[in-house]
This record gives structure tokens, sequence and C-alpha cells, in this order.
């Protein structure tokens, strides 16, 4: 019995050391090169398994899917910029303008839109 009391308070005490850890990673600045990287990725690798677990927090890792959402979502509320154009004009000379309104009524058929 008292052998089993043993094991359990020591499970206790890594229990507790292991939390003491994980704070002390997660909420210590660390200014050292290597001790910073480790930081990083103990946050970054804390962060995906706990997502993986569905408990989200501040910052916790998006996917994939999520990520391109987001990035969908953020292009679409951003204010379109006009097509820019390439045209010839009527000497041969490349013309470039922002817009197929500013292409001269003559050349519109042959203007060709730019690529971003």
């Amino acid at each position: 019995m008292l052998k089993m009391l043993r094991i359990c308070l020591w499970l206790v005490v890594a229990m507790i050391a292991l939390a003491l850890f994980d704070q002390a990673m997660v909420r210590v600045p660390l200014q050292t090169a290597g001790l910073k990287q480790a930081q990083t990725f103990y946050v970054d690798f804390r962060q995906r398994l706990l997502g993986l677990t569905g408990v989200t927090g501040k910052g916790a890792a998006q996917s994939i899917e999520q990520v391109i959402e987001t990035n969908k979502r953020q292009r679409q509320k951003q204010p379109s910029r006009p097509q820019p154009y390439l045209y010839v004009d009527e000497s041969g000379a490349l013309q470039f303008v922002d817009s197929l309104e500013q292409v001269p009524e003559p050349f519109r058929k042959d203007a060709q839109p730019l690529a971003e």
C-alpha cells in the first residue's frame, strides 16, 4: 500500500512539474537565440496539438482550408483595382494604360489586359 502511495505521489509531482514547464515555456519571454527558437517551436507545437483536440485559444493554428478562406475574404474586401491594359497606337508604339476606358476607341478591340 505504501509503495502505491509513493507512485501516486510521484505521478502528482511529475504532472505539476510538466504543468510548470508548460506555463514557463508559454509565458516567460526568453531572449537567448536558441531558447527563443525552442520556445517558438514549443508554442506552435502546443497550439497545433490543442487545435487537434478542438481546444482553441488566442492565436490557434488554422487549417489550410481556413487560411485559404481567410485570404479569399480579405481579397474580396479590398477595393478592386482597374485592370491595366496594353495596346499599340497608330505609330506602332506600345502604350500602357490603367483601364480599358483610357484606351482610345479605335484601339480597344486589340487592347490586351496585363497579368498582375
